[in-house]
């Protein structure tokens, strides 16, 4: 089968959530509408940036079908199921295919040691609990979980597996990954601050934190990667890492969401226990992003 189900810019969409945890239904419509006219690709849903896993399987649930309604056909729906529990895994993958969506993706089980079999044994039940809809590693450092390249040869043979959501700088090993079945392997580009080198090593797409708020800006650096123009690639990507360094200081998701409030869509704060920022920190963001020049970062 080809396995290069996803390619372009897609956000790891933020999650419009009230203080009692509840979707804000009418911002994230609208988010999403404004984001799928800009050109990506898709959503990454429920991921790291969309807080899935500080959130209630219920909660998710309700983001997710809020976002199918919404999303343009076009657009393609990656929805992150990873959790501490099976169980619940399994029914946000069951409930995945229930609905239509695209994909499903999960970091590997989390906080336990887990061995090799553990973890093939992890995506094994969500292949099986979403009758095999495609699925994609979340490979990540923040699991905890070392993920060789043997062991992914390895799910190569788990119904719907098509590969990875790679955020890690150990680019050689992503040149590794994407080796397996003879390049048939779906890798997508994780870290925004290196988005270029990752599409230019060989990545298909990109999925990124910082997507929502400057998706324009990322669209061209895939466009430059793609026509094989690495000079205006890099130079549109140092000019990203000007905000991406001042995100990172202050914490990118509170800061994604801070961008998006100012510009009128009531996404919220971040999940407790999450960080949020101070008054004094949200003023000192917005008057140095004033000084990046906004109308850059779009």
């Amino acid at each position: 089968m080809n396995r290069i189900l996803f390619t372009g810019i897609m956000p790891a969409l933020v999650s419009p959530v009230s203080e009692d945890g509840s979707i804000k239904e009418a911002s994230l419509r609208r988010l999403v509408r404004d984001l799928s006219e800009t050109g990506i690709t898709g959503f990454y849903l429920c991921g790291a940036t969309g807080e899935g896993i500080a959130m209630a399987a219920r909660r998710r649930m309700d983001l997710v079908e809020i976002v199918k309604d919404e999303a343009p056909a076009h657009i393609k729906l990656i929805n992150h199921i990873g959790d501490g529990n099976l169980e619940t895994v399994r029914a946000l993958a069951a409930h995945s295919r229930k609905i239509g969506l695209d994909a499903i993706a999960s970091v590997p089980p989390i906080y336990f040691q887990y061995d090799e079999r553990g973890i093939i044994d992890y995506y094994r039940a969500m292949s099986e609990a979403s009758d095999g809809l495609p699925m994609m590693i979340y490979a990540s450092p923040m699991s905890g979980t070392p993920l060789p390249v043997g062991t992914v040869e390895k799910m190569m043979d788990i119904p719907g597996f098509i590969g990875m959501k790679f955020t890690n700088p150990n680019y050689f090993q992503m040149s590794r990954y994407k080796k397996l079945g003879g390049g048939n392997i779906n890798i997508i580009n994780g870290p925004d601050e290196t988005c270029a080198l990752g599409l230019l090593i060989g990545a298909d797409g990109a999925i990124g934190s910082t997507y929502n708020v400057m998706p324009r800006l990322f669209i061209k650096i895939y466009d430059a990667c793609r026509a094989g123009d690495a000079k205006t690639a890099v130079d549109l990507q140092l000019k990203a890492d000007e905000l991406i360094e001042l995100m990172l200081r202050y914490n990118v998701i509170a800061a994604c969401k801070l961008i998006l409030n100012e510009r009128g869509y009531d996404v919220g704060e971040p999940n407790a226990p999450l960080p949020r920022m101070t008054a004094q920190q949200k003023r000192d963001f917005m008057k140095a992003f004033e000084a990046l020049g906004p109308d850059d970062y779009v």
